[in-house]
């Protein structure tokens, strides 16, 4: 089929149907459409635990390695150096 324009051969064009997202699954209207900020269900914020440090300890990197160590606030400054 040859078309005698650009604008007769998009007008031929289907495409596809929009879906129709005014009702949820099952059948009820909906008031808004769903995003992933509105994710139905119970959640819960995580809690983390509380740190206590003993007293003159503070917490420092262990050099490359990505972990914490507890170290003396004395050796602070020095820490992860030859002295």
């Amino acid at each position: 089929m040859k078309f005698k324009s650009f604008k007769k051969f998009k007008d031929s064009l289907l495409g596809f149907k929009l879906p129709d997202l005014s009702l949820d699954i099952n059948g009820l209207k909906r008031n808004s459409i769903p995003t992933s900020d509105r994710i139905p269900g119970a959640c819960v914020k995580r809690t983390l635990p509380k740190v206590t440090l003993p007293e003159g300890k503070t917490i420092g990197l262990a050099y490359n390695k990505g972990n914490y160590q507890v170290v003396d606030k004395s050796d602070f400054k020095s820490m992860g150096r030859k002295v």
